[in-house]
């Protein structure tokens, strides 16, 4: 799925990728993860949930209106890489539900970022 131009200020178009918003939502969902799936009791794994979620919403809203230009795929990267260790790091791996979810949130954020460095590759502006 390619890019769509949308006109920004002054006619300049602006890229909108569908990417950002995903890793918008995939941070929406760590932020009430520990609520929903039971493990906010446990502050190593609710704190890194909140961090990063509020952290990856931020970035990619920033992102998506285009305020930063370079660099944010390789900063989604080793967000989703740190989602990944984190269980581990943190020592909440125990907790089933969190290490899940830290995981498999931190593998779409990675891949996310690599498809959007790959779009940028075959569009020839990187």
């Amino acid at each position: 799925m390619s890019p769509s131009r949308n006109p920004g200020e002054n006619g300049v178009a602006m890229m909108v990728r569908w990417q950002d918003w995903a890793n918008v939502l995939l941070g929406c969902w760590l932020v009430v993860s520990p609520d929903q799936l039971g493990y906010s009791l446990n502050a190593a794994a609710s704190g890194n949930a909140f961090g990063l979620g509020a952290v990856l919403v931020i970035f990619n809203l920033i992102s998506a209106c285009r305020l930063v230009e370079k660099g944010q795929e390789i900063f989604n990267i080793v967000l989703g890489i740190w989602l990944l260790l984190s269980p581990f790091a943190l020592g909440f791996e125990p907790e089933r539900e969190a290490t899940i979810n830290a995981m498999t949130v931190g593998a779409l954020v990675a891949v996310l970022a690599v498809w959007q460095m790959r779009d940028a590759i075959r569009r020839g502006t990187k």
